[in-house]
């Protein structure tokens, strides 16, 4: 409960200058946070921050590679006006991407959180709250790199943002589950769980929280979805280009045993604690290992796609609780583009601008996007899935054009590691017929790209629509994981203010065309997905009317939920499907994305001290 004290405090700062201290009484202690005063469309705003507040004791140690503990009360007040360090990047190459994007640094003492407050709250103004959980393909990520505060005062919500274990450090599990795997998760429950018993004291209401997350954080919260210990934490998921069963979403246990013998440890000794949480962290980190959660049969009893689509009594309480949550998920219009790094090198190309022949998209591409994502049991099965891919993706209209062939050498990996994912997902959510859901195609002509793509390449690549959804278009002197904000579009600045209209207001409502009237900024709405209309919203420069579309691109999605499962049930009818909807080597992919990002970083720096 909010005590008068924090109440009074809080309320007093509000007229003060900015970096004035707020100080609220928490279940675990002070906590002595600051408010600060920031440019939004023009306007001056002021909001409190409370940075780096520990939720879990440090994760070094016997701790290592282990379940976080809760962090204990505070003996003193804790000082919340400091940037937190970053959990450790599986690799060094990711270390030197985040100190980029402006991270203090790095430790194993790094399960903290950072709280953004809008300051017109009063003690009988309890408003909705929206965590964040950070992308990254579970091998980098850390919470500070992203500037929440645009969202927090435009949509009146409060923003916390989590950092969790990633890489090794946050899902490393090992044969007799000395190490349980999914550290990263536990971690974020048990960020969740703090959030819920506290929030109260910072003007959030408890019963109307909303996890949110892009790319391998939108994979998280519906991993989080899927586990029922959750129950009574939040209420709602925001899934952005990631999905519990997307590709990269969950890998097999057994592909850590060579991870291990890499660090001289051996899998099978009573003494591989000792030996793991022996090493140094940076012998521990790895350029080459896929890692990320696994189905453990604690956090999750069963594959994503059992859970959601079955109906066995094992997995009942899982699905009920995923059943019973509003759900809004999506996907970029062009967010399988960055595979043209892949068919760059595979193509033998200088740069991204280049055609590709009929001969090579069957030759090079498709399989390309097999053995990424699909890991065929047998040649067989292998060549069953290139003719359907090669079939289905064929303008055999004009089957020699160029621009058809690059886009659906663009479209092939975006409907297998975005598009289908959050189909599939929404369409099972949709079946429950429990909680609400929303399904949206984010399609916007953005001039800046987290992760660069040629010029002929027009929409919404993977991380593209973070931008929007921080509102980085209405702030000054702002920088976000590698994108500075410069002279945005007035479409721009409308297409941020939707985004953060529509998110906020789902967070409030479960519905994100109120309280907030998007018609305002969409000038249309936005209807909930059922398995009669199907009907999805295309966010885009220019919404309407006819932004509300039936169908979410049937003829592709039936390829992708039915016909490639049942190829592949055909070619092994004796084995076990893949935990997921595809593979799980993604991780890899991403990483290899990271290091592209990294080049012109690289060169900068060289520049800099030449």
């Amino acid at each position: 409960m909010l005590s008068l004290q924090t109440a009074v405090i809080l309320t007093y700062v509000s007229f003060c200058v900015a970096q004035t201290p707020v100080y609220v009484n928490t279940t675990v202690g002070n906590i002595m946070g600051f408010q600060e005063q920031i440019t939004l469309n023009g306007e001056q705003k002021l909001i409190y921050k409370f940075l780096g507040i520990p939720f879990a004791e440090s994760t070094g140690g016997r701790n290592r590679f282990r379940k976080p503990v809760p962090k204990a009360p505070f003996k003193e007040t804790f000082n919340a006006s400091k940037e937190p360090a970053a959990c450790y990047q599986q690799s060094e190459q990711f270390n030197a991407l985040y100190r980029y994007y402006g991270v203090s640094g790095f430790s194993e003492d790094c399960l903290t959180l950072n709280i953004y407050v809008p300051h017109e709250l009063q003690v009988s103004d309890l408003r909705p709250v929206m965590i964040w959980v950070y992308g990254g393909g579970f091998v980098q990520g850390a919470s500070t790199a992203y500037k929440p505060e645009a969202l927090a005062l435009f949509g009146n919500v409060i923003i916390v943002s989590i950092n969790y274990r990633i890489g090794m450090l946050g899902f490393l599990r090992d044969p007799h589950g000395v190490f349980p795997g999914n550290q990263g998760l536990w971690d974020q429950h048990l960020a969740f769980k703090w959030v819920h018993d506290n929030i109260e004291a910072f003007f959030g209401r408890k019963e109307e929280i909303t996890i949110f997350g892009q790319s391998a954080g939108a994979g998280s919260v519906m991993l989080q979805a899927l586990y029922p210990g959750n129950n009574g934490l939040f209420k709602r998921v925001i899934a952005e280009s990631g999905s519990a069963i997307a590709p990269w979403a969950i890998n097999k246990a057994s592909i850590y045993d060579g991870y291990i013998k890499d660090q001289g440890c051996d899998p099978t000794s009573k003494t591989l604690a000792s030996c793991l949480q022996s090493r140094n962290l940076t012998s521990l980190q790895s350029d080459m290992t896929s890692i990320g959660p696994v189905v453990d049969g604690e956090f999750l009893v069963a594959s994503p796609i059992e859970i959601m689509d079955g109906t066995s009594r094992k997995t009942a309480r899982a699905r009920d609780f995923f059943a019973s949550l509003d759900i809004l998920i999506g996907a970029n219009d062009i967010d399988g583009s960055g595979y043209y790094y892949l068919y760059q090198a595979a193509l033998n190309h200088s740069t991204l601008d280049f055609n590709i022949t009929k001969d090579e998209f069957k030759d090079k591409v498709v399989p390309i996007i097999i053995d990424w994502n699909l890991f065929p049991a047998d040649k067989n099965t292998k060549v069953a899935l290139e003719k359907i891919l090669t079939y289905a993706y064929t303008d055999w209209n004009d089957p020699d054009n160029y621009v058809s062939i690059r886009q659906n050498a663009i479209d092939l990996p975006t409907d297998t590691i975005a598009f289908s994912p959050a189909f599939i997902t929404v369409r099972a959510h949709a079946r429950l017929n429990v909680g609400k859901a929303y399904l949206y195609e984010f399609a916007v002509q953005t001039r800046t790209h987290i992760v660069p793509v040629s010029s002929w390449m027009k929409g919404s690549n993977h991380g593209d629509d973070l931008q929007f959804v921080f509102g980085l278009p209405l702030r000054e002197n702002v920088s976000m994981i590698g994108i500075s904000n410069y002279n945005f579009s007035s479409e721009q600045k409308q297409v941020a203010k939707a985004t953060m209209a529509m998110w906020s207001n789902f967070a409030s409502s479960g519905n994100p065309n109120t309280p907030m009237d998007i018609t305002t900024f969409t000038n249309t709405t936005w209807p909930a997905y059922d398995m009669t209309s199907q009907r999805y919203f295309r966010i885009s420069d220019q919404m309407s009317p006819a932004s509300v579309i039936e169908g979410f691109y049937p003829r592709r999605m039936a390829l992708w939920s039915d016909v490639i499962p049942e190829i592949r049930r055909q070619h092994c009818p004796d084995k076990k499907q893949p935990d997921n909807l595809v593979g799980s080597g993604a991780a890899l992919f991403e990483r290899r994305f990271a290091l592209w990002i990294l080049i012109p970083i690289l060169f900068m720096s060289i520049n800099e001290l030449l």
